[in-house]
């Protein structure tokens, strides 16, 4: 059994009237002057007398006509098991029906407490502490250490743990966490959009169920180095791991390359992609495909652990294993690397070959400190046999 919330503690400034003497005429009432309390302090308790929330303010004025209570700097508590959980704070409020209801003006702020503090900041709010429900409909701001969440409204149900971002929703993310939640920050060096985001800022689930649009910048730049799209996400900001529900596409600055996956995991604080599900993509005339891949954003590279083939007109080659790092345009293949030319039928077999993407768009391989084989088919009336060379440039 739920208690009534408690009376309003206060001290009270009563406007005192003054005595009226004889009048010829009756005067029209005067409505009735508001309550101004010196202090305000509500509190709503559970049935085993523990708190549950309150609020105080070092004023109000209490209109008896509407019964609201018109609140400064107010100062609110929510209560778990007794301890406090989440700190509120707002510039103004109305207090309407004894505290069923509390409407937050400027500089709102909802406080998650404990070992990881989540800060939820708004303009405007309503507070319905019956409903443990905290909805935010001007510029709704979450932010802990590492992200920030913000959106054209939120929803906060506090017994759910959960925040509802509707409308532009935007997730920024940085790799060294800050001292607080509130603590200054550059801008941030990857951004998401979407839709809507969920979010559980306590347990740290997120989930966006519509087409996302990532963007990454290393430079500082007006334009992203890398864009990433995807159908949608999930995943745990607590854990720093996310999945990008196929199909996941990234694109370089320049529109150069491009790299199509199925669902990819991102550790958004480590700064890599990787997915073990076949890939392909491009870099100007080489393509390329694999079983899995792993991407370094912060080294900028893209690494297939197994599976790796190349291809370029005329030219593939296949290895276990490629490197690639896309700033520079450098190669590296290994393991059972085989590049087989269509001119004369050459097969070239190595355990290494590195190389880069020139300006005409092909790649150079060399096979640097070891042996290359290669074999060709030579055309009719001229000998035919394997050959054995150093170090030769192979043109890939």
């Amino acid at each position: 059994m739920s208690h009534r919330p408690a009376p309003w503690a206060l001290a009270a400034v009563l406007p005192v009237a003054g005595l009226a003497g004889c009048v010829s005429q009756p005067r029209k009432p005067q409505p009735p002057e508001p309550f101004v309390f010196r202090s305000l302090n509500l509190r709503q308790q559970n049935a085993n007398g523990q708190p549950t929330w309150e609020i105080t303010s070092p004023e109000a004025r209490y209109d008896l006509t509407s019964k609201v209570a018109l609140a400064r700097q107010l100062r609110g508590t929510v209560y778990r098991g007794g301890n406090p959980h989440i700190q509120v704070s707002a510039d103004t409020a109305q207090v309407i029906d004894d505290g069923r209801r509390l409407e937050l003006k400027g500089s709102v702020r909802i406080t998650l407490l404990g070992a990881n503090p989540v800060r939820i900041s708004g303009d405007r709010a309503s507070w319905l502490p019956h409903q443990n429900l905290m909805e935010i409909d001007r510029r709704p701001v979450a932010t802990d250490r590492r992200s920030r969440v913000s959106a054209k409204t939120a929803r906060y149900l506090l017994a759910a743990d959960r925040l509802e971002l509707r409308g532009g929703a935007v997730l920024e993310q940085w790799q060294a966490p800050a001292a607080t939640p509130t603590a200054p920050r550059p801008p941030a060096p990857l951004r998401v959009s979407t839709a809507s985001i969920d979010w559980r800022p306590e347990q740290g689930a997120l989930l966006a169920s519509s087409a996302v649009l990532g963007q990454r910048w290393s430079t500082g730049g007006p334009v992203a180095d890398l864009r990433l799209t995807a159908t949608g996400l999930r995943g745990n900001l607590r854990q720093g791991l996310v999945d990008l529900l196929a199909p996941v596409r990234l694109r370089n600055r320049d529109g150069n390359g491009w790299l199509d996956a199925a669902q990819t995991r991102w550790a958004i604080n480590d700064q890599w992609l990787a997915s073990d599900q076949p890939f392909r993509g491009a870099m100007r005339q080489l393509s390329g495909r694999g079983d899995a891949l792993r991407i370094d954003l912060a080294a900028s590279t893209v690494q297939v652990p197994h599976g790796c083939r190349l291809q370029q007109p005329g030219e593939l080659l296949l290895a276990q294993r490629c490197l690639w790092h896309w700033p520079s345009g450098r190669f590296q293949a290994d393991g059972g690397v085989e590049l087989r030319r269509k001119a004369y039928q050459q097969i070239t077999r190595a355990s290494v070959l590195k190389g880069t993407i020139g300006a005409n768009g092909e790649a150079v391989f060399t096979a640097p400190g070891g042996r290359v084989q290669s074999q060709v088919v030579l055309p009719p009336g001229a000998a035919q046999r394997p050959q054995a060379a150093a170090t030769p440039p192979v043109t890939f």
